[in-house]
């Protein structure tokens, strides 16, 4: 076994129960649909059972060369967490609302002005909010919520060629990760449709648009 992979079991074996996580399939390899890995893909079986970090690292120590990182599933399953993924404009937004991301836990890549940020959603807001695409808002970040994200090891690099291959590193601590800042509750409530115009009619939105995804980072089950 390499010492990647030593390192990303011990990254495993640390990560704290009560989310839902999953072993991320290396770029090039095999689905069990027949179709090839762009390496964010989590192992299919993760969509519809809740797997604990043990149950993946038991998928990585029998097959090192097929998974190669772990990702997490937001929404329910994971006790609320949701994921502000930020693929551009990194510096805008954190000029914008830099001391609102302080504390929560961060994914970076090996692409610039970019990353990912960990909130918690309270319970009681759950069916009052939804994730949303990087081509809804145009912000240059889209959010996670009932997908799922990478935490920990091997970058397939970004389609847009800014990123190279290399791995994801965390940063933070998931035993203490911060309740989602207003602003970003507020997105995910209009993303839902909960929040009144000013005419006061629910505001209709578009479906959202996930074409920028691999089929296996959508949730389905």
């Amino acid at each position: 076994m390499s010492i990647k992979s030593q390192e990303l079991l011990a990254f495993v074996h640390q990560l704290p129960l009560g989310f839902a996580y999953a072993p991320i399939y290396a770029k090039n390899c095999d689905l069990q649909s027949g179709k090839i890995s762009k390496g964010k893909t989590p192992l299919e079986k993760s969509h519809h059972i809740v797997m604990t970090p043990e149950d993946v690292a038991l998928q990585i120590e029998r097959k090192p060369d097929v998974f190669q990182a772990v990702g997490v599933f937001t929404g329910a399953r994971s006790k609320g967490l949701v994921i502000l993924d930020v693929d551009k404009n990194l510096a805008r937004l954190l000029k914008k609302w830099g001391n609102t991301l302080d504390g929560a836990p961060v994914v970076r890549s090996t692409k610039p002005n970019a990353a990912k940020y960990l909130f918690l959603i309270p319970e009681e807001l759950w069916s009052q909010v939804k994730g949303f695409g990087l081509s809804d808002t145009r912000a240059g970040y889209e959010v996670l919520w009932g997908r799922q994200g990478l935490l920990y090891g091997a970058y397939p690099g970004s389609t847009d060629k800014k990123g190279l291959e290399g791995d994801y590193g965390f940063e933070g601590d998931l035993t203490s990760i911060p309740e989602a800042p207003g602003w970003l509750i507020a997105e995910m409530k209009d993303a839902a449709g909960t929040e009144l115009s000013d005419a006061g009619f629910i505001k209709n939105r578009k479906a959202f648009d996930f074409s920028d995804r691999a089929p296996g980072e959508v949730e389905i089950g």
